[in-house]
């Protein structure tokens, strides 16, 4: 859109409660706002609060500070937050009106003016100069964007803009963080997306979009299909050329618009052959190919002048998606009981650009607060990439924009939805207007997202799938704005007569499981169909982050803090995982063997997870680990913590989803290399060798091997072995060209995980562990290490050289950067590897990049090793 001005500086902020005058005052120049809160939008009200010092701490996240904020709703059996109302003596109660003032000149004022909201929640009643441009009954629903044709109400020199924000409650269509986190008090009410004005001419454009219709047999050639509807804001007809500019190829058209009327203009290539692309550079997840990107200009010309003018970023792609024939057990889950059914079901596949791939990915979730930050964006999208994933998921929080721009670059795929578990999912206690709000949220939003080729499926439901007639709607609201986008009815295997199955489960575990766990066929959460999401947890962060969560008296297992920063409902402890250790690795030393121990717990199960999804492709077609990242410092879901530093766990997922990746079965002792890239691997060795805790080796075994594109083969089955302690090791190396590809290391136990027969929710117990206690008595071991810093743009580069000169092996050897300074740890640090292990002599490089914002003087490293 042409002049677009960002309203985002220098707003007021007030509570009703406060004031005495209403908006057709508070809205003009005759009003002063004395002892107003000065804040940039986008915010909430607590947001705004907090950086205006109104309370005795900056950091509302640190130990128990949230419980201390007025209007803190208290812990009722620590359920979801957003399903209690307000406590009376909130101040969140009331309204908050949100000022600003901004100036235009006179040739401003002469264009059609308009003024965008991105985002409010819940509910506003907005004022321009005196006047009520739209009120409460119309401004409602955190997800829809709103456009209002303001000339009328402008004028030269300086403008008021106000806003009565109203919170939203436990019955709307709210934002909803459901069991992983409370919430603020506001319940995150305010102006949490950008406002702008803008001025065009006679003619508005609106919403361009370009749909691809790529050749998938050969690539060589693209249809582009380009849509955008006009307004004309006059009391008379209009005509005007439409002019189009895709890199050096051009289109126009005239069209007539007639006084006050919207139109959709359409250009193809039947009308078009030039938009018919020869060769066309075609975008590709980042582990397939290149994320290539194209942009559009478009504007339209009236009376010789440019009216409105927009460009767009745009990527060709194909994708869809279908369920396969590759049958499993349809599993649900209604009120915590597993429901299972003797029908089979298919797995849903996707299929980008002719090739169906394997997602792995993991959850995403914005600051609990919805704090937003360009810089944040950019360190999630890096670790998802890091990680060697290739799939994000947005359930109910959709991210800005600015985030979709990354994945299209950096070529991440997306899935969004609906939230579960929130009003979102109550319809039977949908009021009046409900169903308009949620049909014009997902418009809104899918006019918002429907130009990113990293926007791959949506979900409309989560838990469950909405009843037939919101459904409906639904799919009317999808089929007029995206009907090629590939769309399921929840992220669940519940049916719909509308939809047919889906294709997908959502089944958990949701906390601890043996890696064994993933291979067991028939178990709820085996690797089978498409898991939308799941996770064994174990997510604790390292010792270094709890320091900067909790205070030093809050800093043991099961202090209120402690438990605090856990999660809600069946999540408000970490008992289990205290058992699990003692049970499988025996009793730690102290508070921060146990905080190490935990690191070790959480890579060994969620590199399983990753690795048997992989193994059982095209059975399993895709996982969604439960989390990648947290909304606040957390104990619990989350590959990375609140500050960015990632855990065991993260370095077990990133092992797992290797793009060329060496692998062991928990089931059947069988060695797999997993090819996800597109190049055939044709001169594979692997190597296998399994020792003895004393290094006594037992098994080697080397062997050629080819894998297909995309594609997977099985290396060997390993014999039955005799004498084996009991810990032993299995190191797995594969080289190409005499090049280490991956290395992978498994510690392993002569007794088995048993599993209890009845899966349950969240998780299926264990009759007994297996033991891995041994590994406590591993001799000390005597690391050398050296590294190097590089300066590399905006950022270091650091190379880590380790060589164990011991006899014995290094076990889960960690490297952590400090600054020398603050000696605070360094983060993010997007290392190629860590948490790793050598063998007596062995020599490994690790390399590491960082941010040189992310230090203030020199980075030290520390290597942090069980027995080092």
């Amino acid at each position: 859109m042409s002049n677009k001005i960002p309203l985002n500086k220098e707003w007021k902020m007030q509570s009703s409660e406060k004031l005495s005058k209403f908006g057709e005052v508070i809205s003009t120049t005759d009003f002063i706002p004395e002892d107003w809160y000065t804040v940039d939008v986008p915010t909430t009200v607590i947001n705004g609060l907090i950086i205006n010092d109104e309370y005795d701490f900056k950091d509302p996240y640190f130990g128990l500070n949230l419980k201390s904020l007025p209007g803190y709703k208290a812990d009722v059996k620590r359920q979801n937050y957003e399903s209690r109302y307000k406590p009376e003596d909130s101040p969140f109660r009331r309204s908050w009106w949100f000022r600003k003032e901004f100036s235009l000149e006179e040739d401003q004022v002469k264009k059609e003016t308009w003024i965008a909201f991105d985002g409010i929640n819940y509910s506003a009643n907005i004022w321009l100069n005196g006047k009520r441009i739209a009120g409460s009954d119309y401004v409602i629903g955190t997800y829809r964007r709103y456009d209002f044709h303001v000339s009328h109400f402008v004028t030269p020199g300086k403008n008021i803009l106000a806003l009565e924000v109203f919170s939203p409650n436990p019955d709307d269509l709210g934002i909803s963080f459901v069991d992983w986190n409370p919430l603020p008090p506001d319940d995150n009410m305010g102006i949490w997306q950008l406002v702008y004005l803008y001025t065009t001419g006679p003619v508005a454009l609106k919403f361009p979009f370009v749909r691809s219709k790529l050749n998938i047999e050969s690539l060589e050639e693209a249809e582009l299909i380009i849509t955008a509807e006009f307004h004309n804001t006059q009391k008379e007809r209009v005509i005007g050329v439409v002019k189009g500019e895709i890199e050096k190829i051009f289109f126009q058209k005239e069209v007539i618009l007639d006084s006050n009327v919207k139109k959709t203009i359409v250009f193809s290539p039947k009308e078009f052959p030039q938009l018919r692309i020869k060769n066309p550079r075609v975008w590709w997840p980042h582990q397939l190919g290149s994320p290539e990107l194209y942009k559009l200009d478009l504007k339209i010309i009236v009376d010789e002048k440019v009216s409105d003018w927009d460009e767009i970023t745009f990527g060709i792609r194909d994708i869809k998606s279908y369920i396969n024939e590759y049958s499993s057990s349809k599993l649900t889950i209604k009120s915590h009981e597993i429901l299972k059914s003797d029908q089979k079901v298919g797995s849903r596949v996707f299929t980008i650009n002719g090739h169906d791939i394997l997602l792995r990915g993991a959850g995403w979730t914005p600051d609990m607060m919805l704090n937003q930050s360009d810089e944040q964006d950019y360190i999630d999208v890096s670790f998802l990439k890091n990680l060697n994933m290739n799939t994000v998921r947005f359930e109910g929080k959709l991210a800005t924009d600015n985030f979709w721009d990354i994945c299209d670059r950096e070529g991440i795929l997306v899935h969004a939805g609906w939230v579960c578990c929130s009003h979102w999912e109550k319809w039977d206690n949908w009021k009046t207007g409900d169903i308009k709000i949620a049909e014009e949220s997902l418009r809104s939003q899918i006019l918002r997202l429907r130009n990113h080729p990293s926007f791959t499926a949506w979900f409309y439901g989560s838990d469950f799938p909405p009843p037939e007639h919101i459904e409906r709607v639904y799919l009317k609201v999808l089929e007029e704005t995206y009907n090629e986008l590939p769309r399921v009815s929840s992220a669940t295997a519940y049916p719909t007569k509308l939809a047919g199955e889906t294709g997908v489960k959502m089944t958990g575990p949701y906390t601890y499981v043996p890696p064994s766990y993933w291979y067991t066929e028939g178990r709820i959460g085996a690797a089978e169909n498409f898991n939308t999401e799941t996770g064994p947890d174990v997510c604790i962060p390292p010792y270094e982050s709890l320091k900067r969560m909790l205070p030093e008296f809050q800093l043991y297992i099961g202090s209120e803090g402690w438990n605090y920063h856990a999660g809600l409902g069946a999540f408000t402890s970490t008992k289990l995982i205290e058992e699990t250790i003692t049970k499988r690795y025996g009793e730690p030393k102290n508070f921060e063997d146990f905080i190490k121990t935990t690191q070790i717990l959480g890579y060994e199960c969620w590199r399983a997870m990753y690795e048997a999804h992989a193994r059982n492709y095209p059975k399993a077609t895709g996982v969604i680990g439960w989390m990648l990242n947290s909304a606040w410092p957390s104990l619990i879901w989350q590959l990375y913590d609140y500050y960015n530093n990632p855990n065991g766990a993260f370095f077990g997922s990133k092992k797992a989803c290797e793009p060329v990746h060496v692998q062991y079965s928990y089931d059947d002792d069988s060695i797999w290399i997993i090819n996800s890239t597109l190049d055939p691997k044709e001169n594979i060795t692997a190597n296998v060798k399994i020792f003895n805790i004393n290094l006594e080796e037992r098994f080697s075994q080397s062997k050629k091997i080819e894998v297909k594109a995309n594609d997977k083969s099985k290396v060997l089955i390993i014999p039955e072995l005799n004498g084996l302690s009991s810990v032993y090791f299995l190191s797995l190396i594969i080289e190409e060209n005499s090049t280490i590809v991956s290395r992978n290391l498994y510690w392993l136990s002569t007794t088995k995980d048993i599993l209890e027969e009845k899966d349950k929710w969240p998780y299926t117990p264990l009759k007994s562990h297996a033991d891995l206690s041994a590994i406590r008595s591993l001799p000390n071991v005597e690391i050398n290490s050296t590294y190097n810093i590089i300066e590399s743009g905006q950022n270091y580069e650091i190379t880590v050289v380790l060589i164990n000169s011991s006899k014995h092996l290094a076990f889960f050897l960690r490297l952590i950067l400090f600054d020398e300074k603050t000696q605070q740890f360094v983060a993010p640090v997007y290392w190629d590897d860590n948490c790793i292990s050598l063998l007596p002599s062995e020599k490994v490089e690790i390399k590491g990049v960082f941010p040189k914002k992310a230090i203030s003087s020199k980075a030290i490293l520390k290597v942090d090793g069980w027995n080092c």
